[in-house]
């Protein structure tokens, strides 16, 4: 007979690795170090490349300070939205982790390379500006990321128990469903992110000539 537990979804939540003090903490180890793989990528590539990424990040600049503000929400929720919607479908897969995890350090690795070029493209004077740009946006749609992989870890160690169990599990309906509401609330917190990327190129883009 089974247990009244496992027909309670999310239940396992309370107990399950990734919910544990300072896994939080791991996983923004992983797009810490996507950071830093990002900048040692820029500072290791050959001359020839980094004229070419130069000219990208000018490119990226330019386009932003003649886009309207609509077009730059859209652009920076399109964007975050991929991650997001790639660690929801890796949830749904039992051996889901890893792909999860690498999701964090390609996030970071953007992020630092993003930064690296345009502290090469326009110098030292520009990194606060550059900061201000890039970093507020990231930081809330990254940890939106992050909480949206915990989860996806979390559903991906509950689909890995169901197969390697050879009893049947009541309740994952209801779970799969909250878990999609989880991921309807990233969202928009997502959007919050786009706004605030679309707010900074407002008050910093004009500090890059």
């Amino acid at each position: 007979m089974q247990s009244v537990k496992s027909m309670q979804p999310l239940k396992y939540g309370q107990t399950d690795l990734v919910y544990r003090k300072g896994f939080f903490a791991f996983l923004c180890g992983a797009v810490l170090m996507g950071v830093l793989l990002g900048t040692i990528a820029y500072c290791c590539s050959n001359a020839d490349f980094l004229y070419k990424l130069s000219l990208t990040q000018s490119d990226f600049i330019k386009s932003r300070a003649e886009m309207d503000h609509s077009q730059i929400l859209t652009g920076s929720l399109t964007g975050t939205t991929i991650f997001l919607a790639a660690a929801f479908l890796c949830g749904l897969c039992p051996l889901g982790q890893p792909a999860e995890l690498a999701l964090l350090v390609f996030r970071g690795m953007g992020i630092g390379l993003t930064l690296s070029q345009l502290y090469g493209t326009y110098g030292r004077s520009s990194v606060p500006y550059a900061m201000g740009l890039i970093l507020p946006g990231a930081v809330i749609s990254t940890l939106a990321v992050v909480i949206a992989v915990r989860e996806a870890m979390s559903l991906s160690g509950v689909y890995l128990g169901i197969s390697l169990s050879d009893r049947a599990e009541n309740g994952l309906a209801e779970t799969v469903k909250l878990y999609g509401t989880k991921f309807m609330v990233l969202e928009a917190a997502l959007a919050a992110a786009a706004g605030a990327d679309c707010l900074c190129s407002y008050l910093f883009i004009g500090h890059f000539g």
